[in-house]
C-alpha cells in the first residue's frame, strides 16, 4: 500500500525539478520556452497518470479496515470538501501570489515552495496513514 500511495508524489516531484529549473533560467527566449513547456507537459501528464494508476486506487484501500458508516461518512467528507477545498484554495493561493508579486512567473520561486511544501505534506501524510493500514 505503502508504494503505491507514494510513487504519486515522489514522481510529482522528481519530474518537477527539471521545470523548475527552466522556469528559474529565465523563459525570455523561445528555446527556453518551448523547454520548459515541454518539461512541464511531461510533468503533467506523468503525474496525472501515477495518479490514476496508483494513487487513486491507493485511497479507495484505505477505506478497507473501517466500518461501514465510518466509510460511508469518510468518503463522502473527503470526496466533497477536500475535493472542492483542495481547488479553491489552490485557486486562492495563486492568486495571491499573483496579486503580490505581479505575475506567475515573478512568483515561480513561491510555488515551487509551495509545491515541495505540499508533496513533503503528502508523502508525510501517507507514510502516517500506511502504518495505521498496516496496524489494522
Amino acid at each position: 500500500w505503502r508504494a503505491g500511495a507514494m510513487v504519486t508524489p515522489a514522481v510529482m516531484a522528481l519530474l518537477a525539478i527539471p521545470f523548475f529549473i527552466c522556469i528559474f533560467m529565465g523563459v525570455d527566449n523561445p528555446a527556453r520556452l518551448s523547454v520548459a513547456v515541454a518539461f512541464g507537459t511531461a510533468q503533467s501528464l506523468l503525474s496525472k497518470t501515477a495518479k490514476y494508476a496508483l494513487f487513486d486506487p491507493t485511497t479507495q484501500m484505505a477505506y478497507i479496515p473501517l466500518d461501514e458508516e465510518s466509510k460511508v461518512k469518510g468518503k463522502a467528507a473527503i470526496d466533497v470538501l477536500g475535493s472542492r477545498m483542495g481547488k479553491s484554495g489552490g485557486s486562492l493561493i495563486q492568486q495571491g501570489l499573483v496579486f503580490l508579486f505581479g505575475n506567475i512567473l515573478n512568483a515561480s520561486p513561491a510555488v515551487a515552495v509551495l509545491y515541495y511544501s505540499v508533496l513533503f505534506a503528502w508523502l508525510s501524510a501517507a507514510n502516517t496513514l500506511s502504518g495505521l493500514f498496516v496496524a489494522k
